[in-house]
């Protein structure tokens, strides 16, 4: 087992980065989708690191004291390339969203308190809907729809 300090740690979640940004902008799907640098550098480091341990048994541990400040920054700045022409772009499919989902969400936390893995999916298609939270047939129809 290898076991990387605070500093190691820092750099090593830089280099991710950087090959993130690499991958970002030489792969076209990446770019499409705006998948962000650190996701796509995440999932490939990942990767490799299970690789490493599954093959050859290499275990490599990180250093935890930066985590909570990093994914503070990380999900503090994932929202800053957002404007409305974005949202614009994403036409109906992303205004039936808008409009379906959040009432639909607090559903599987009020209905299996003790189950937090109950997706709104399941909640909207098998699971049905308290009568409170009915809404107007047409409006129903139109997200079942979609």
């Amino acid at each position: 087992m290898f076991h990387l300090d605070t500093l190691s740690t820092l750099v090593a979640a830089t280099l991710v980065l950087l090959l993130g940004r690499k991958l970002v902008q030489t792969v076209p799907l990446l770019k499409k989708y705006t998948i962000p640098e650190p996701v796509a550098g995440g999932l490939l480091v990942a990767l490799a690191l299970l690789v490493l341990k599954k093959s050859m048994d290499i275990d490599i541990d990180f250093d935890m004291s930066l985590k909570d400040p990093l994914m503070l920054a990380f999900f503090a700045t994932i929202g800053l390339n957002a404007n409305l022409a974005s949202l614009r772009a994403g036409g109906k499919v992303l205004g039936t969203f808008l409009i379906c989902w959040p009432g639909r969400l607090p559903y599987p936390a009020a209905t299996a308190p003790g189950r937090r893995g109950v997706s709104c999916s399941l909640s909207a298609t098998v699971l049905p809907t308290p009568p409170r939270w009915r809404w107007p047939a047409r409006l129903s129809a139109w997200c079942s729809a979609a």
